[in-house]
């Protein structure tokens, strides 16, 4: 049964292509990212880049990333025979929720694959403009960016969870406490 409520890191693989070409791949990179599913029924994901992966990769995620860029994502179907939720990227921010790092949108979906431990495949496409609002990063979404746009882009990201010392799952349901007999 997937979990409906986790913050993990993830080591992931990124392929950068064409907004309007999305399977002609023009770089790829490894990324830290900070994937959080949170909400009464675990109906909302968020995957933060949290910095470059720099040397070998071991079996934790350093200590000290934290999120840049957050897209957001609403669950659309779960499978717990299969182990897996899809969720549909958000263009626009809902206004009930607030993140770490700046709201990226984005357009797309993530599978999230939880068996023996938890994957994430993300098929995605951004075009945003890039402001400041009382201190802050902000990026609103352009539904039909110019060609060759430098904030238009897609990204095929694939990801596997790595230990880290952020790393939250809540205790599951507590058990229920059944009286003991004595007989004699």
């Amino acid at each position: 049964m997937p979990a409906k409520a986790f913050v993990i890191a993830m080591a992931a693989d990124i392929a950068r292509s064409d907004y309007a070409k999305p399977t002609l791949v023009r770089s790829r990179g490894s990324e830290w990212l900070i994937a959080c599913r949170w909400g009464p029924e675990g109906e909302y994901l968020s995957i933060a880049t949290a910095g470059p992966i720099s040397g070998p990769l071991g079996p934790f995620a350093p200590e000290t990333i934290s999120p840049v860029h957050s897209m957001v994502a609403v669950l659309v179907s779960e499978s717990d025979r299969q182990g897996t939720s899809t969720f549909l990227l958000m263009r626009q921010l809902p206004r009930q929720i607030e993140l770490a790092g700046t709201f990226f949108p984005a357009d797309g979906y993530v599978l999230l694959q939880q068996q023996d431990d938890i994957r994430l495949v993300c098929e995605t496409r951004y075009s945003h403009s890039c402001g400041w609002l009382d201190g802050r990063e902000i990026r609103k979404d352009i539904p039909d960016p110019a060609p060759g746009s430098a904030e238009a882009m897609a990204w095929h990201i694939e990801a596997v969870r790595h230990g880290w010392i952020g790393e939250f799952f809540p205790a599951s349901e507590p058990k229920r406490r059944e009286p003991l007999r004595v007989s004699a």
